[in-house]
């Protein structure tokens, strides 16, 4: 699925409203109309592409960056608990927050340390690369040194 706009590449899309009974028709076939809340360039896309019917997605925003929810901490509506004790697991969407149940897995867990962790094992590997020595020809005031 295309989440990013096609004209200025930014994520924050939501689901346009549908304009004729063939843009519903193509719904149910899985073929979403969206709208950029930023430049409010609108376009279709596809859940089947790239095998995004798979895996479990946000109802409200179509994203596939999801956690978990515990019950002790958020009381779902009478469906979703119901969806819950037939064994749907408990998804909730890191961009708009939207808590939901689903029967399909997850495709990556999402957790805001993931982003910590690369970031740091770049920076690891960076640090032990050996730091650039000045040429013989460099002056030391070139360099920072007096």
């Amino acid at each position: 699925m295309q989440l990013s706009c096609p004209k200025c590449g930014s994520r924050e899309a939501r689901v346009s409203h549908r304009r004729s009974v063939a843009e519903v028709v193509r719904s149910l076939a899985g073929i979403y109309p969206l709208r950029c809340r930023r430049c409010h360039h609108r376009w279709e896309t596809s859940a089947w592409a790239e095998g995004a019917w798979k895996y479990a997605r946000c109802p409200r925003c179509y994203r596939q960056e999801l956690t978990t929810w515990s019950q002790q901490y958020y009381h779902p509506p009478f469906w979703i608990a119901f969806l819950l004790r037939i064994g749907a697991t408990p998804y909730r969407c890191a961009a708009c927050r939207c808590n939901f149940a689903g029967f399909r897995p997850c495709k990556e867990r999402f957790s805001w340390r993931q982003k910590t962790r690369a970031e740091a094992s770049a920076q690891a590997q960076g640090s032990e690369a050996e730091p650039a020595q000045p040429m013989s020809g460099d002056a030391p005031e070139a360099s920072g040194l007096k």
